[in-house]
């Protein structure tokens, strides 16, 4: 039984892959709240008043998911799988902060509770993270059409991707097993599988196959 997350800038394709992966494990997969959240067209339009209650939001919603994906590891044995992580919440509360949409003292407020909430977290055993260009994200988000990502400046992926390497700095550091992949261009699952097994040998037959329950609040 794993805990996966799945990292990676907008546009990556982190929930085409947690679809698959969930079947190709038999895992229980988390979708990050994307239809569901109040604050994200409100946020594109007037990031400096939206910021701060966003993160707050999705840092909350992940909590849980987090709570909820352990609890079910124990109860059942099989494993979790998130389309992105509280972990990778962080990128965009600091690239918020160095933007300007967060003050210095918002921003020391988000870092405690995130302290705070992470003390209690299971280390993701495994965490992929799909390193994609920012163009590749923008030519992708520009072919799913989702209204409120349709003005994302290309500025604003390469920002978030300068802070990819702290996350993967950290989530080492912590101990999670990370799987580092090119994504450029889409891959088969199979690949995927054949990177985890170099680094969790037994990792794609030692779970319970067949058994799939997507939690989309995204």
């Amino acid at each position: 039984m794993q805990m996966i997350i799945i990292e990676g800038n907008i546009g990556a394709g982190k929930s085409t892959l947690t679809t698959q992966l969930s079947e190709a494990l038999g895992a229980k997969a988390f979708f990050e709240p994307v239809q569901t959240n109040p604050y994200l067209e409100k946020y594109y339009e007037d990031p400096k008043k939206y910021a701060l209650p966003m993160q707050f939001y999705l840092m909350s919603n992940r909590f849980g998911l987090h709570q909820e994906g352990i609890e079910h590891i124990w109860k059942t044995g099989q494993s979790c799988i998130y389309d992105r992580s509280i972990y990778g919440d962080y990128i965009f509360a600091k690239r918020n902060w160095l933007d300007g949409n967060m003050s210095q003292l918002d921003f020391e407020n988000y870092n405690k509770m995130r302290e705070v909430m992470l003390k209690s977290l299971m280390v993701p055993h495994v965490t992929l993270y799909l390193d994609a260009k920012p163009e590749t994200c923008q030519r992708n988000i520009n072919m799913r059409s989702r209204n409120c990502e349709s003005g994302i400046p290309l500025e604003y992926l390469q920002g978030l991707d300068d802070l990819y390497r702290e996350l993967v700095f950290e989530l080492k550091q912590k101990g999670s097993q990370v799987v580092e992949i090119d994504w450029n261009e889409f891959r088969p699952v199979e690949y995927i599988l054949e990177k985890l097994e170099e680094k969790l040998p037994g990792i794609s037959h030692s779970h319970n196959r067949g058994y799939i329950n997507e939690i989309a609040i995204q």
